[in-house]
């Protein structure tokens, strides 16, 4: 398995130890996902601020969450969160969620993620929480084919072509995950050819209100 992507949905604020965990397991991470308010925000928010300058110094990547409401939004509404993102927090990367997965989005995506590279971005990810076209995949260096709780997990069906890819590039969310079955979440994504697949025992509407067991220092 390479290094996690980790959403990073809580604040500071309330669950400072959360943070402070990022940072110590950075060996363990490939990205970490800052989300304010389905974004950025209005305004820089200096709790946060000073949290993800310690994720960033530990060296571990920080991309800014950029909802793209499958295909329907303004690109120059989704690179002004971007811009936000890294005047306000230095994020390395960008996390473009709610990605849609047609063959049809495709170049939607394409410029989405050059223009996301002319604004600084060093690593761009797609969230599907699908497997998409595979047109996708050379438009973007992490790419989540699932995210979804555990029994649709177990269940899932995964096309050829992923295989033909490196598995680093590929990442799974999965929560309402049994303890004792985290294990069994490695072992499939091992099989499926994924790279980073992190799971917690969270349940919606925010699973990631919390740092994940399994991510420790």
């Amino acid at each position: 398995m390479t290094g996690l992507v980790v959403p990073a949905y809580f604040h500071p604020a309330v669950e400072p130890a959360g943070w402070v965990r990022l940072a110590r397991s950075a060996p363990r991470l490939r990205l970490v996902v800052l989300n304010l308010a389905d974004g950025p925000g209005d305004r820089p928010d200096g709790v946060f601020g000073a949290a993800v300058e310690r994720v960033r110094a530990a060296g571990v990547a920080v991309a800014g969450y950029v909802d793209t409401d499958y295909g329907r939004r303004e690109h120059p509404d989704a690179l002004e969160e971007l811009r936000r993102y890294r005047e306000w927090y230095g994020v390395d990367g960008v996390f473009f969620d709610r990605a849609a997965s047609g063959v049809e989005h495709v170049a939607y995506y394409a410029a989405l993620a050059e223009s996301a590279r002319e604004h600084g971005a060093r690593s761009v990810a797609f969230n599907h929480g699908t497997h998409p076209a595979p047109e996708y995949a050379r438009h973007c260096d992490l790419l989540g084919t699932f995210e979804g709780p555990w029994p649709s997990f177990r269940d899932v069906e995964v096309p050829s072509w992923v295989h033909d890819r490196p598995a680093d590039q590929f990442f799974n969310l999965v929560y309402a995950v049994p303890p004792a079955l985290r294990g069994r979440v490695a072992v499939l994504a091992a099989e499926r050819n994924v790279g980073s697949a992190l799971c917690t025992e969270g349940q919606p509407p925010n699973p990631w209100s919390h740092l994940p067991a399994d991510v420790s220092a």
